[in-house]
């Protein structure tokens, strides 16, 4: 099939929130090659969020929650349906069982070195390897087969114009990870906080709305609220997006609002300790990141890392102890 005759065109990338955001950008550079095309993405409620966000995409939610009966209700929304090609972007059986429900002539995923719980039996055609390690150009390997090679950084999103009453310039902090392991030290936020404050910057703390997160958060601003605005909890995703776009740095450990920034454009500094940042850092700005994780490899594998499996990780759940308060300055001061 010649790829002008692609015209329906199926998304499969369920979650996390940050894998999400590298699929859009791949998924707007698709569209824009091929503007008559239409898209319609399969993904979690809490995604979907997201997703909705870029003009032109049909969005169909898929809980997990509902097992066997939401695969059965997504059959009959998608009846009488044959798209053109299905892009299989998730590691996961329960996504590869969603795309039985999904009629496609062709089914593209990733190459046979990439494919995780047997994603390749469930597909007709392999990407080529990737030209990266990051999970954003494992993406892209699979848009190439459909001529596409860079990502749409940043993207073209409609986002809610923020009511909110934010200064002109400010840093964003988000502390908190959906895994409390991926957290950096109160102690190392707490001095971020300050230098920040040293510095004369606004600082805006963002976040979800459980208590992990607004615990660490209330632990954080102890005798610290003065320049500081604390909107965790308080801002719907899209929202969010929009107070991330507006900020001059976000500073983030692994987790989905550092790939939100990215997605709008905005620097991000990531503290990583557990995965390979090569692999799962904020994809523009690498060179910003502060990380252990190579460290962390050598004590818990004792062998290169140039040895052991692409997506490798370490469990050592005190790693980002390891990340030093010195280090993150002097990194923050580079960008300020």
């Amino acid at each position: 099939m010649q790829q002008d005759k692609i015209q329906h065109l199926a998304v499969v990338r369920l979650s996390a929130l940050g894998d999400v955001c590298h699929a859009m950008a791949v998924v707007q550079a698709i569209m824009k090659q091929n503007p008559s095309m239409q898209v319609t993405w399969i993904t979690s409620p809490l995604e979907a969020n997201l997703v909705r966000l870029l003009a032109g995409v049909r969005v169909i939610e898929y809980d997990k929650k509902t097992g066997f009966s939401g695969l059965w209700s997504l059959r009959n929304k998608l009846r009488g349906q044959t798209f053109d090609a299905l892009l299989h972007l998730q590691w996961s059986l329960r996504a590869s069982l969603l795309t039985l429900a999904i009629k496609a002539k062709r089914r593209i995923g990733f190459a046979l070195s990439h494919s995780r719980e047997r994603q390749h039996w469930f597909v007709n055609e392999l990407a080529a390897e990737p030209k990266g390690e990051h999970v954003l150009d494992s993406f892209l390997s699979i848009a190439s087969v459909l001529g596409v090679d860079e990502p749409n950084l940043p993207c073209d999103l409609t986002l809610p114009e923020v009511t909110l009453p934010l200064p002109d310039s400010y840093v964003v902090i988000n502390p908190s990870a959906s895994n409390p392991q991926r957290n950096w030290t109160l102690e190392g936020y707490q001095a971020l906080l300050d230098e920040l404050r040293k510095l004369g910057k606004s600082v805006v703390l963002t976040g979800g709305p459980s208590a992990d997160e607004t615990a660490l958060v209330e632990s954080m601003l102890a005798g610290r609220t003065e320049q500081v605005i604390n909107l965790v909890g308080k801002t719907p995703l899209p929202m969010m997006l929009s107070v991330l776009k507006g900020a001059d740095l976000v500073i983030s450990p692994d987790t989905g609002p550092a790939h939100m920034a990215t997605l709008v454009g905005t620097p991000v500094m990531g503290l990583y300790a557990h995965s390979n940042p090569h692999r799962t850092g904020p994809y523009r700005d690498l060179d910003k990141v502060v990380s252990v994780y190579e460290e962390g490899i050598a004590k818990e594998y004792q062998q290169p890392l140039s040895e052991l499996p692409w997506s490798t990780r370490v469990h050592d759940p005190k790693a980002m102890h390891s990340i030093a308060i010195e280090s993150v300055l002097t990194q923050l001061h580079k960008l300020i």
